[in-house]
Parts: structure tokens; sequence; C-alpha cells
């Protein structure tokens, strides 16, 4: 059991929380019993990391027995956690390779594209919507924050697990991949002439969500097949991002479940 935080293999954790380390490393960690349980397949599981108190009270200890475990003390276990009330379990995973190639096209595809989406909150909250209603894949630019930050993983609250992710894309190639496969892109913005429920999005199409204080790049928005804007009757300017996504994700779904 490890007792002391200046041990390698807690330094080596900690690191885990700054992004370039993550990148550099090729790992992320993930904590909690519940959105532990949901790693599917295809996420390398490379440790288990337990602590003291979480593993004597483990009523199945073979459980995690396909997977090296290491065991810390609960003090160590707390400076490790980003919770304040740590369950005692966390997992060091391997952050799997996803690019725009994999992605199936298919007929009536539902994608999303987020540009510069800067909140973990709204990320992830964003990710399990997409999830919930029928997103067939997101992809994200290059400036959104980190798919693998804490919060952002807490936040979608296991759906990162069943989403198709692509990170860093670059946006005009994008679009122009997409449109060469006979996809939409509906862009969300405040120029948008029409609300959601006045566009046919029955077809293929992938939502462009943009940054939280200024919207999609221009660039993005004169590539764009439509302008879309959410109507709202109160003294409002914008609603925020992972709600604006969710209406309209709704709406998407909504249409499609009556064709």
């Amino acid at each position: 059991m490890i007792t002391s935080d200046k041990n390698k293999i807690i330094k080596d954790i900690i690191k885990l929380k700054q992004k370039k380390e993550r990148e550099k490393m090729g790992k992320f960690y993930i904590e909690g019993e519940r959105i532990i349980d949901e790693i599917p397949s295809h996420i390398n599981v490379e440790t288990y990391i337990f602590s003291e108190n979480f593993y004597n009270k483990l009523l199945d200890k073979n459980k995690y027995s396909n997977t090296p475990k290491i065991i810390v003390s609960d003090t160590v276990f707390k400076k490790i956690s980003d919770t304040i009330n740590p369950q005692g379990i966390m997992a060091i995973c391997n952050i799997p390779k996803n690019s725009i190639e994999n992605i199936k096209i298919k007929e009536n595809n539902f994608f999303v594209i987020l540009d510069r989406i800067s909140d973990p909150g709204n990320m992830g909250t964003i990710i399990r919507t997409a999830e919930a209603l029928g997103v067939d894949a997101i992809f994200l630019s290059k400036g959104c924050v980190d798919l693998y930050n804490d919060k952002v993983i807490r936040a979608t609250m296991g759906s990162i697990f069943h989403t198709n992710i692509v990170e860093s894309c670059d946006i005009n190639n994008l679009i122009d991949y997409l449109k060469n496969n006979n996809i939409n892109i509906i862009c969300t913005h405040l120029e948008g002439a029409k609300a959601p429920y006045e566009i046919d999005l029955k077809k293929s199409l992938a939502i462009l969500i943009g940054n939280e204080a200024n919207g999609v790049l221009d660039e993005y928005k004169n590539k764009s097949d439509e302008l879309v804007k959410i109507p709202m009757v109160g003294n409002v300017e914008s609603m925020n991002a992972s709600i604006s996504s969710a209406i309209i994700f709704y709406e998407v779904l909504s249409q499609r479940l009556k064709r």
C-alpha cells in the first residue's frame, strides 16, 4: 500500500490533472464507482487506484481482477482526488484515438460541431444531451476545452463513453468533408432568420454550436447552409450554450420521430 504522496506513481497521477501531461502520456483518469463501471471494452484501463477504506469495504474483490490495482492510504487518495468527498476509486485509462474518417456516413446522419466551447460544464452537458437525443458523432474544434478535463468527464455522467467524439478538428476541412457527403451545416447564430422548427431537420445535418462569448467564427458561418436562431420573448440576448443545444437537438429528434 502506498502511504506517501512523494511516490513516483502518485506524482504521475497528479500530473494527469494537467492537459499537457495527459497529452504527453496519452492517459486520463476517472473517479467514482458508477462512471468507472460504465467504461466500455474499447477503452483500455491501465490501472485501478483504490483508497484503503474503499478496498477494505469492497465486497467483490474479483470485480476488477483483470487489471493491475494499486491501494493507497485514504490521505494519499484525497490528495490525488479532484472531489471534496472522494469515493475511493479511480481508473487510469489510455486516451482512445478517433478520426473523422472513422465516423460512418449514412442516411439521415445527425452530427454536432462544437466551435471553441470553453466551459467544462457546458461541454459535458452538451455531450450528455447529444447522447440522449440521438446524435451520431460530435466534432470538437482545436480551441475547445480538453475532453478529458475531470469536470468535463463528470458532467457527461458517462456519456463520454457512449458517444463518438473526434477532437482537435480543422473545422473548415470538416465542413467541406461533410458537405461533400451531402450533409447540411446548420449554424446557430444571432443573425439566423429561421427558428429550428422552420427548418427541415430530418435530412442529414450537422449542428454547429459556437463559443459561449463570441459565437461561431464568421468563416464557418459563411460556409453554412442555414443560420438558425432560437426565438425568445424575454429581455435576453442569448442563452447558455448547453441549453441552446438541448433545444435544437430536441427539435431534430422531434421532427424525425414524426416523419
